[in-house]
């Protein structure tokens, strides 16, 4: 049972930032400032608007709290401030933005993900205590919320506003027509490639314009203690700065490699930035063209991306050179059978009823289970992994535990049986609580674990709900598209490539389903059972078998050919770099 470490599902929630304020609410993350007094202080003046140090502390932690959960205890706090401080600026340069291109965020917006916060809450008074440990009021983090909304419309105007050229679109689809995507036709793709460039150029713009926001800002009466963090020069290597911002963030990703190893992952940064840098430096001497103005770590990859595009171009080739690499990767060519099908996905969940009865078995078991017989009986009626061992689960912490769980265990008497059954989204427990540590504040304990599980009657009633479902899909009353919006169906789309082996791309291996389906005449609609739940398909074609012959892939050898001698010679490039001494 995947008790430890549970955290419930959350609907996802755009604006970064505030998501990451929720996480650290639910994992009872509290910040401490030093002197509550210094907190409403000035931090610096940007752009001659004042900022108090709470925001700034504010901020920070809550980027630090993410970094921590992601990577340890390997996270260097000076590395991680200066990250974070200056994240906290390019968010201020961001809002100054967002009033410029007139960006605003209405009540109600505001007030719905205020909403979804507190849904992840018991009740009001642990909302209230989890802001109260962060310091924040509800009208403080209203603003929080209306700011990071903000910088999302700031983001999606940004992306809104670039355009994408006919031929910039003809020239992605040429260049990944048969890898990325597998021969389809420029039609069916367009709408997805013309987004995949907006993004893209959306990305590289929305940096170009936090780095000129930089460049333009004015920042003055810092701090003292602000002062290590603001952007400066942290080297230069071969006629380029290198800023302690981006060494910093290069520095703290390190550090998980290196296990918490600064020095190594200084030395490590360092070493890969210098690389890069000889690589963008070799594209320039190859004639590459790079936008000056973008961060470094763009420019390298805008360099990377030209300088591939030009070796490309400067590929050649002669037809016994293509049938060659053709003989060679002949298996890549070769069609492999395989079918398309819709599928859909119907979750088995135990009644109400089957609840009632899992309930009622957990019930009877406690009248006759104490701190004697726990283990035997855990070994013989547990429904969880710890079954076979008892029951046990060994010591734990508050936060390692689902609520209700958590609040039986530290509650309960050492030595004794907890005297209620516990409901939690896993089922209903008996829990034993072997031991606690008030200093550590731990608790060691067992449990006996009750799943409900559906009963026959519950299947039959999927069963022809299933049917009725496959009825309707047939009279074409209702589609798999439909399907989605059905909360009983977790899973509903278009599959390619599923194999007679038993691949389902998007499923993993399911041979049972990957055998129905080849056994089904195109058009056919159906369901197979799956351990608990029904998967209903249909299929839509089935390709066979075939040996490709050179002309008929021709167009798709050369493709081929032309990236693979290009990415030959970037490689090349790329350790001529890594051999050059400066």
């Amino acid at each position: 049972m995947a008790i430890r470490k549970f955290r419930k599902n959350m609907k996802p929630v755009i604006w970064v930032i505030t998501v990451l304020f929720l996480i650290s609410l639910i994992a009872g993350y509290a910040m401490s400032f030093k002197g509550n007094s210094a907190n409403s202080q000035l931090a610096f003046k940007l752009n001659g608007k004042k900022v108090t140090q709470v925001e700034v502390q504010r901020s920070m932690a809550i980027l630090s709290e993410n970094y921590n959960r992601y990577l340890g205890t390997t996270v260097n706090p000076e590395v991680m401030n200066i990250v974070a401080f200056n994240e906290f600026i390019n968010k201020n340069l961001l809002l100054d933005m967002a009033d410029k291109l007139k960006i605003k965020v209405s009540s109600s917006e505001v007030s719905s993900q205020m909403d979804k916060i507190k849904e992840a809450f018991p009740d009001k008074e642990q909302f209230k205590k989890a802001l109260l440990s962060q310091g924040y009021t509800t009208k403080t983090l209203e603003n929080e919320i209306r700011e990071n909304l903000t910088l999302q419309k700031v983001s999606e105007a940004i992306t809104n506003n670039i355009k994408v050229s006919s031929e910039d679109i003809e020239n992605y689809y040429a260049d990944n027509k048969y890898t990325t995507f597998q021969g389809k036709s420029f039609e069916s793709v367009k709408p997805q490639i013309e987004q995949a460039l907006k993004a893209q150029k959306g990305a590289e713009m929305f940096a170009t314009d936090i780095n000129e926001a930089r460049l333009k800002m004015k920042i003055e009466d810092v701090d003292k203690n602000f002062e290590p963090y603001l952007e400066k020069e942290e080297f230069k290597f071969d006629g380029i700065e290198v800023t302690n911002v981006s060494y910093a963030k290069r520095v703290l990703n390190n550090l998980a490699m290196t296990k918490g190893d600064l020095e190594q992952a200084k030395e490590l940064a360092k070493e890969t930035i210098e690389s890069e840098i000889k690589l963008l430096k070799a594209a320039e001497a190859q004639g590459v063209k790079v936008d000056q103005t973008l961060p470094l770590e763009l420019r390298v990859s805008e360099a990377v991306m030209s300088l591939y595009a030009k070796l490309k171009s400067e590929v050649t080739y002669t037809d016994k050179d293509l049938k060659d690499f053709f003989k060679e990767n002949q298996i890549n060519y070769d069609v492999v059978k395989s079918a398309d099908a819709n599928v859909a996905i119907l979750k088995v969940e135990p009644s109400e009823a089957d609840d009632n009865k899992a309930k009622s078995q957990a019930e009877d078991l406690l009248k006759t289970v104490n701190k004697e017989n726990f283990a035997e009986m855990a070994k013989k009626y547990s429904n969880g992994p710890s079954g076979p061992t008892g029951g046990a689960l060994g010591t734990f912490s508050k936060g390692d535990m689902v609520q209700p769980f958590e609040d039986a265990a530290f509650t309960g008497k050492v030595g004794e049986v907890y005297p209620e059954v516990v409901k939690t989204q896993f089922g209903y427990h008996l829990i034993f609580v072997e031991n606690k540590d008030e200093a550590n504040g731990t608790v060691t304990a067992s449990h006996i674990l009750v799943i409900p599980e559906p009963s026959e009657e519950t299947l039959k009633e999927k069963v022809t709900q299933a049917d009725e479902i496959v009825k309707d899909l047939s009279k074409g009353t209702i589609s798999f598209a439909d399907l989605k919006n059905d909360k009983e169906i977790i899973f509903s789309e278009k599959i390619d490539g599923i194999t007679e082996e038993g691949y389902v791309p998007g499923l993993g291996y399911n041979e049972e389903l990957a055998k129905a389906i080849f056994a089904a005449k195109t058009g056919d609609i159906s369901f197979i059972k799956e351990q608990k739940d029904y998967i209903i398909y249909k299929k839509d074609s089935q390709i066979e078998e075939k040996k490709a012959s050179f002309e008929e892939v021709k167009d798709k050898v050369i493709a081929d050919y032309i990236n693979t001698k290009a990415q030959e010679k970037l490689r090349e490039v790329e350790i001529s770099t890594q051999n050059t001494e400066n």
